[in-house]
């Protein structure tokens, strides 16, 4: 990972993880990879899960408890005459922030945990609101019934490119296109790109 990229900021990295709605878990079971896409929630430092309580994901979460869990937030992406007029593709690349966290997944038996969890879960996908909270006895049946995992946090680290290595005459041309193209999301990637020059 190059240095100029690798963010320490808890506030930054946090912002990803509050932002990005779904991850890809990585698990690791009789030497073979696995991995999966699933919606989380970051909750006191650790990641939490919900699901079935049986299945191919839990036998092997039972039997090697090692995982890895990345995200990324997509900003844009550039073309590569968005850098350079000499028709050269090598410019082309993606703006992202990226994240990963390494730890150990530990299933969550403890009531009042699972509930507070699945409560964090709520209020990140639907933060209007509009359902009574968790704590409501109609929950009861259906929090013992689901399965809520914890990745424990033990090491994390995060990449964001977002143009930090641009020497000025890329970061001009590169501006002046997204200016030109012009989207919503071409506009924020802009600012973005000044923010992280300062």
């Amino acid at each position: 990972m190059k240095k100029i990229h690798e963010i320490k900021d808890k506030i930054l990295i946090n912002g990803v993880l509050e932002k990005v709605e779904f991850g890809t878990l990585a698990l690791c079971f009789e030497n073979k990879p696995y991995s999966l896409p699933l919606n989380f929630v970051q909750f006191k430092n650790d990641i939490y899960f919900h699901g079935t309580k049986k299945g191919k994901k839990i036998d092997m979460i039972k039997e090697n408890s090692n995982a890895s869990f990345s995200v990324v937030e997509n900003i844009s992406f550039l073309p590569s005459y968005f850098s350079t007029a000499d028709e050269n593709a090598s410019p082309a690349t993606h703006m992202y922030k990226s994240v990963i966290i390494d730890g150990i997944i530990e299933i969550v038996e403890d009531y009042e945990l699972k509930k507070s969890a699945l409560s964090a879960l709520m209020e990140k996908y639907q933060k209007e609101g509009g359902y009574k909270t968790l704590d409501d006895e109609m929950y009861e049946k259906i929090i013992n019934a689901t399965g809520v995992y914890r990745l424990i946090n033990k090491e994390i680290s995060a990449k964001f490119y977002l143009g930090q290595n641009f020497n000025e005459q890329r970061f001009k041309r590169v501006s002046e296109h997204l200016k030109q193209r012009g989207r919503k999301e071409d506009l924020a990637t802009l600012k973005i790109l000044e923010e992280f020059r300062k």
